[in-house]
């Protein structure tokens, strides 16, 4: 026998080779594993049309390596590193997270299959898809896969994939809603082109028309509906194909049985003189499904806004000074830590830094919500993203752009919408269950019209198949979540977890740490008492001052100002220095080689010798203590300022049934004290981490559930334990990790404001879904009896899903707490 040629590259396949791959419904032979793979894989992801279209392979062609197709080398460029630097996020362990933009989702079933392959995929450790944003969060090791494998498996099953940037989601915006406007547009002027010949075959069916009339009209009326079926219909016929080449059951199947088989029964009863066709309702199924479609695409657009708005605030460009102070334009994903910038009155910031020379007025309302521009000065915290308004300023910057406070916002936010709560996965998994109940339903009722009047069977399934879709049941709750959690990060409140907007609606304790929480957490130097003649008052502040600057602790940045002044008051020098989470800094001082002193500054039961007991001057205020292995050498008084809102918060919650707790680590009488200002009877002082955590947990023990604001590095374990968590304004990276949500603003209005939000939310969804099953109820027994035609099942389904989404999108109107 005579060598074969290999089907993929050309080259001579040996005598007695048997390596062979299905293409085109054939198997094909190949030369080589390699050429197998890649045959495989443009089989796998849907291109096989790459092999009826590409030019005749020429003797001794180049090997497989070389004749990959354009979009398979595409998807292997993924795994270049200097591409995925400003994709990709590192995380903990040696594991990647990316965000994929998915296209061809049309339901729950399409999310459930995604998820499920890629959990079965070596190498991927988590994958959480958002049918509401089509986004997906996806989690790898990248010593077992590869960015470029995680897409092919996405393609495996029929949806395509890439990496999400602000530019290529735009695109996919403008793409998906000219798409679907063309289909509709044919859709429309077919059904009511099909339409004026269906007028003319029922008239004829009651007055009489000549069969040749008859026949031409239907012949007509399919050369019209064809077009429709196949192009504007396509998406369903697609999805639905997809659906049960994967063996699960979407709300695509039903609707594409109804298609298929009004569409192929009419084509059969034209060709054969049948009784009746349904070129009519074909056309009116697919223009009303795809008008359907089509808004709930403009609300999920509407959705993504947020997101979107947070990747335009991002500078594309940066004035890089150099040495000499010369500006010089290059991408603002270029800088790096140290790197000056140049920012014009009128520009936006390029990256997270601190000001070097300058002062302005900044617009942070892209992070906080609030338009009022803040003043910053030099050294002065910005934000990249946030709009220079006033003057020039230089900027040191302090991150790299893919770990900027913009770019974590981005990454939480797309977390958030890729995570499902309970009542989510309650809703998909009825709705998949709801789809094979529909196909039940419809043989029985056809079999029962066979039976008793066998000319309306057909119509009558027909109309069961379509008006009982559960497309309204699979969109009644990630419709309103998407709305909510968009419209919490607009007022300031970033929910990071899915669970965060459900359990806030189980709330009943709410527990507040005070520095920082219910305070400012700027604490500014009132006072400084000298205790011993050993030192005198600037020099207890210097060694105050240096032993404090290792701490970012908000009551030690109340000395990092004064550190600069006291510099040459100093004398000698101080090793050794250690934090003692919770009660304060430790040290050695050394005034010689021979004489060393250990000083601590903290709370006064750490700072003073064991035993010993030193009452403050007063009991109002902070107040902190230094002191050596012998004697208190100095007080300090510092000062915090409530948070504006605080006491509006409480209020609220007092008003709804919450009941308030603070839980601080201060001894001083500071924390009663806020806690008689806010009207909170629940104060527990002097606790550590450990003690916050066991409050937390005996709450829980006796079926409270429990919130949690706070703001420190010590926060973050009880901000782990509680029901739900949230870090405020200028937490901690830790504590902000741990947290179920992050406050965006110095004000805690976001929070009351979010809680009547959620609240809110949750009304929306159980309206959305009793109207979704009392739809059902009443559609189905109408349409079983035939007295809902073809035409009508499909408008009435198209309006369920269009009400529901309606309804959730009135979570973007603006509002206040109540």
């Amino acid at each position: 026998m005579a060598d074969q040629s290999c089907f993929h590259c050309g080259l001579p396949v040996a005598c007695g080779d048997s390596i062979s791959v299905t293409i085109l419904g054939q198997p094909r032979p190949v030369c080589c594993p390699g050429c197998q793979s890649v045959a495989q894989t443009i089989v796998d992801i849907g291109m096989e049309s790459y092999y009826q279209h590409r030019q005749q392979c020429p003797p001794g062609a180049s090997p497989a390596s070389e004749l990959v197709p354009d979009f398979l080398e595409g998807l292997n460029n993924w795994d270049d590193p200097a591409l995925q630097e400003t994709l990709v996020h590192q995380l903990p362990e040696g594991h990647r997270e990316i965000s994929l933009l998915l296209s061809g989702i049309t339901c729950a079933a399409c999310v459930w299959l995604i998820e499920r392959h890629l959990s079965q995929t070596p190498g991927i450790t988590q994958a959480k898809v958002n049918m509401g944003s089509h986004l997906a969060v996806v989690t790898w090791d990248p010593q077992q896969t590869s960015l470029s494998s995680i897409i092919k498996a996405i393609a495996h099953v029929g949806y395509k994939a890439e990496p999400y940037t602000p530019v290529q989601q735009e695109q996919n915006i403008k793409q998906e809603n000219k798409q679907a406007l063309t289909r509709i547009g044919v859709a429309g002027l077919g059904a009511m082109q099909v339409m004026t010949y269906a007028v003319s075959l029922y008239m004829g069916a009651f007055e009489g028309m000549e069969p040749a009339h008859e026949q031409f009209l239907r012949w007509v009326s399919a050369l019209v509906c064809t077009p429709v079926f196949f192009y504007s219909g396509m998406p369903f016929l697609t999805a639905a194909a997809r659906s049960l080449r994967n063996r699960h059951l979407s709300m695509d199947v039903p609707v594409a049985i109804a298609l298929c088989f009004a569409y192929f029964a009419s084509v059969w009863a034209t060709l054969t003189d049948g009784p009746e066709v349904y070129f009519d309702s074909v056309c009116m199924f697919v223009f009303f499904l795809l008008v359907g479609r089509y808004l709930e695409m403009r609300a999920r657009h509407r959705s993504q806004s947020t997101s979107i708005r947070l990747s335009h605030s991002q500078m594309q460009t940066a004035r890089k000074l150099d040495t000499a102070g010369n500006p010089s334009l290059i991408p603002a994903e270029k800088l790096q830590p140290g790197d000056r910038v140049l920012v014009k009155a009128g520009e936006t910031i390029p990256g997270d830094g601190h000001i070097l020379s300058g002062a302005s007025s900044v617009n942070e309302a892209m992070l906080t919500g609030e338009h009022l521009p803040v003043n910053k000065i030099i050294g002065s915290p910005v934000t990249g993203g946030t709009l220079n308004v006033d003057q020039p300023l230089t900027i040191e910057i302090s991150t790299n752009p893919k770990d900027s406070t913009l770019s974590t916002l981005k990454r939480l936010l797309e977390r958030a919408e890729a995570d499902k709560p309970a009542t989510y996965l309650l809703a998909d998994k009825i709705a998949s269950y709801f789809v094979l109940a529909v196909l039940i339903t419809s043989a029985s009722v056809y079999t029962f019209w066979w039976h008793y009047r066998p000319e309306d069977a057909f119509w009558i399934m027909l109309s069961v198949l379509v008006v009982t879709c559960p497309c309204a049941l699979s969109l009644a709750t990630p419709t309103a979540i998407t709305a909510a959690t968009a419209k919490l990060a607009q007022m300031g409140f970033l929910a990071t977890r899915a669970y965060t907007i459900e359990g806030l609606r189980h709330i009943n304790h709410v527990v507040f740490d005070k520095t920082g929480t219910l305070t400012m957490g700027e604490f500014e130097l009132a006072e400084v008492i000298p205790l011993t003649p050993e030192f005198s008052r600037d020099q207890a502040l210097a060694l105050a001052c240096n032993l404090e600057a290792v701490s970012e602790h908000p009551i030690a940045r109340a000395f990092h100002n004064q550190k600069q002044n006291l510099e040459s008051t100093l004398v000698g020098t101080l090793t050794d220095l250690v934090i003692v989470p919770n009660q304060g800094v430790q040290g050695t001082y050394s005034q010689s080689a021979t004489e060393q002193q250990r000083l601590r500054i903290g709370k006064a039961e750490f700072a003073l010798p064991e035993g010993s007991v030193l009452t403050p001057p007063e009991t109002s205020g902070q107040w902190i203590l230094l002191a050596n292995q012998t004697t208190a050498i100095a007080w300090f008084k510092v000062e915090d300022t409530l948070r504006p809102d605080a006491k509006q918060l409480v209020g609220y919650l007092k008003q709804s049934g919450h009941q308030c707790h603070i839980l601080s680590g201060d001894s001083s009488g500071h924390a009663e004290a806020i806690g008689l200002l806010l009207g909170i009877d629940s104060v527990i002082s002097n606790a550590n981490p450990q003690d916050k955590l066991s409050y937390i947990q005996t709450l829980q023990q006796n079926h409270g559930r429990v919130l949690m604001l706070g703001d420190g590095l010590n926060d973050a374990p009880v901000l782990a334990g509680a029901d739900v968590s949230i870090a405020v304004a200028g937490a901690s990276d830790l504590a902000k990790i741990a947290a179920d949500g992050i406050l965006l603003s110095q004000s805690l209005k976001p929070l009351y404001q979010s809680m009547a939000l959620v609240n809110k939310t949750y009304r929306i969804i159980r309206q959305n879904l009793t109207w979704a099953i009392l739809y059902n109820l009443i559609a189905l027994p109408l349409a079983a009896a035939g007295f809902i035609p073809p035409w009508a099942s499909a408008l009435g389904m198209s309006a369920s899903s269009l009400l529901v989404v309606v309804n959730a999108l009135r979570l973007n109107r603006n509002q206040e707490a109540a």
